[in-house]
């Protein structure tokens, strides 16, 4: 427990600065998109909803990879700690869907307030979208880590090749992510949390695997 307690202290300081940053950010993009709804005018809650999702899922994302590109600048002192590599990637990974799960409450409140002045349904979000927001979260940062790891192992000695790999990898990343969402559409909320579950720990236990391998970059 008290390793767990000091690796989020250690990620809050190092992240700090960016997490306050986004939530300052959305506080404003959501104040700013839910304002003709407090005084009366029109706004496309399912728009709004697809564009805060899609912020939160690359925000945590971009989070991740800058909380572990900021680590990997001293791979020896970090990889070499006493804590797994699930646990020094697991707390950046908490770290990331606790700040998403926060900030959805911020969404939340913003619009519960813009409900109530404006009397405009459908743009206070519920538990499915934050369930959906979340495993998309989680899946994007397992994408992320493989091509991370993938990439900077080529880049060492192929740095031209790594890159146009790198932009394979990420076209080969949309498009599963493309097919899961089509299953999730036609199967259910269930079976596209399923195999969004089963999808990223596959592909969070390569990158993890390869990362583990102490490459140095």
């Amino acid at each position: 427990m008290n390793r767990w307690s000091g690796l989020f202290k250690k990620e809050w300081m190092l992240m700090r600065m960016s997490m306050i940053f986004f939530t300052f950010s959305f506080i404003v993009i959501a104040v700013s998109s839910f304002a003709p709804a407090a005084v009366g005018g029109i706004v496309e809650s399912d728009e709004l909803t697809n564009m805060f999702s899609t912020m939160h899922i690359f925000i945590g994302a971009a989070l991740f990879l800058q909380s572990l590109h900021t680590d990997m600048k001293e791979p020896d002192l970090w990889l070499h700690s006493p804590a797994s590599i699930a646990q020094l990637l697991g707390v950046k990974v908490i770290a990331a869907v606790i700040l998403i799960a926060g900030s959805f409450l911020i969404w939340t409140g913003i619009a519960i307030i813009a409900y109530f002045i404006g009397g405009i349904v459908g743009i206070v979000p519920d538990l499915a979208i934050l369930v959906k927001v979340l495993v998309n979260t989680i899946f994007m940062m397992s994408v992320s880590l493989l091509i991370w790891v993938i990439y900077k192992m080529l880049a060492v000695r192929v740095r031209l090749l790594a890159g146009v790999v790198m932009l394979l990898l990420i076209f080969v990343g949309f498009t599963v992510w493309g097919v899961m969402e089509f299953v999730w559409k036609i199967s259910g909320s269930f079976t596209g949390t399923s195999l969004y579950i089963i999808v990223a720990i596959v592909l969070f236990t390569g990158g993890a695997t390869l990362l583990e391998k102490k490459v140095r970059y």
